[in-house]
């Protein structure tokens, strides 16, 4: 067998050279894998199709080995393994059929949402053809059985709203609103923070007083007086593209912040509903969480009021075609964190990613994207979220409302 084979030229080495520097080197390469070193008696060995408990305990040692001493992510431990493809999949059903290894094993998928497309691919190539263990559109799949113990415990430890629309977009309204309700008591739902310049109840006043310049469908275009407030003046720009319910406000304050304030009439709160400002915000909350350069920063919604804040991106126009092939190539990091978007209506949806956005700086590889000259949506309206990572949990997600998946 392989594993007596590399055993026996293993000892000869160490019979024969042990005194040696030059071979002492060699013995410690012939013990490494990907260039970890292995725990001590466990030889990097590929363990065949002739698959036994033995077998699989090695490789599970191997495992916790890479997690432990190396501190290496479960799911990046795992990929590390050398084995048969027969093997492999035993391990991995090995690993998902317990709670604790298989919550460790998702948890460090989905804290690395951007390789979710690299650690698939990598899977596909250790698995035997055919495996199901990510079809989780199969009766009792496993892969879906413990992700679904995984959501559970999250959902049920989550201290915000916010921190589980990290994990993903597209939790179901009532869902949302029954947390919020069991974390803090009422049922005042809100996400993220009102941005100091205009809270102490400054927000509130403000949107009021915006409400009388809000329109239903056609918007022409219009002026709107400054505002003070508490000694704070407010200039107001109207922008009339799009013919929805939502009526979109740029806000200027007298030290130089500037926002996006979003309205909509309070009658049509939701975060399910298609063109709905609640969830617009639920899909940004996502995507600012993840730190994504290619959305405008989300800063705060609220659903009473029916209102939400973004920080004001500087309008560089666009000059390509606004296709779905040049918003895939544009918008990378989106892309990468699991999102597909299908809305090609409207040149004022997206705006050349700049340095002049302080938030956009702290997002994933800012620089990079500022250097590609990438695009910044500013409606996330008409998108999809799709990984077999994140299958739908019935109880808790539905998809997102794609209308304009549905027309192109």
């Amino acid at each position: 067998m392989k594993v007596q084979a590399v055993s026996s030229k293993i000892n000869n080495a160490v019979t024969r050279h042990k005194n040696t520097k030059e071979n002492r080197q060699n013995l410690k390469n012939s013990t490494m894998s990907n260039n970890t070193l292995l725990p001590k008696g466990l030889s990097a060995v590929h363990f065949g199709c002739n698959i036994n408990t033995g077998s699989i305990d090695k490789m599970l040692k191997e495992y916790k080995w890479f997690i432990n001493h190396d501190g290496v992510p479960a799911i990046n431990s795992l990929l590390k393994i050398q084995t048969s493809k027969e093997a492999f999949g035993t391990l991995l059903n090995t690993i998902l059929k317990n709670d604790e290894l298989s919550y460790e094993l998702i948890d460090s998928i989905i804290k690395q949402p951007r390789n979710m497309k690299y650690f698939m691919r990598d899977f596909d190539e250790k698995l035997p053809v055919g495996s199901d263990i990510f079809l989780s559109f199969i009766p009792n799949n496993i892969y879906k059985q413990a992700y679904t113990k995984y959501i559970d415990k999250r959902f049920e430890n989550a201290k915000s709203i916010s921190e589980l629309l990290e994990i993903r977009p597209d939790w179901k309204e009532e869902v949302l609103l029954a947390k919020h309700r069991e974390i803090y008591h009422n049922d005042d739902f809100e996400l993220g923070h009102v941005p100091d310049e205009i809270n102490h109840g400054k927000f509130e006043q403000v949107t009021a007083y915006l409400q009388q310049f809000c329109d239903i469908g056609y918007k022409a275009p219009k002026e709107i007086p400054a505002l003070e407030i508490m000694g704070s003046r407010f200039n107001f720009k109207y922008f009339t593209e799009g013919k929805s319910d939502k009526n979109v406000f740029g806000i200027w304050g007298n030290h130089g912040e500037k926002f996006i304030i979003k309205l909509a009439p309070r009658e049509s709160k939701s975060l399910d509903m298609p063109f709905a400002l609640g969830t617009l915000c639920k899909i940004d909350t996502y995507l600012t969480r993840n730190h994504c350069r290619n959305s405008a920063p989300f800063r705060y919604y609220n659903h009473n009021l029916n209102a939400s804040i973004y920080d004001f991106i500087e309008h560089q126009k666009v000059t390509k075609e606004i296709s779905l092939k040049n918003i895939k190539e544009n918008i990378p990091d989106f892309i990468d964190l699991n999102m597909k978007y299908n809305d090609t209506v409207g040149y004022n949806n997206f705006f050349i990613l700049d340095n002049t956005q302080q938030r956009i700086k702290n997002m994933n590889d800012y620089h990079y994207g500022v250097k590609k000259s990438e695009w910044i949506t500013v409606d996330n309206d008409h998108v999809t979220f799709e990984t077999r990572f994140h299958p739908i949990i019935d109880k808790y997600h539905r998809l997102l409302p794609n209308v304009m998946g549905m027309i192109i």
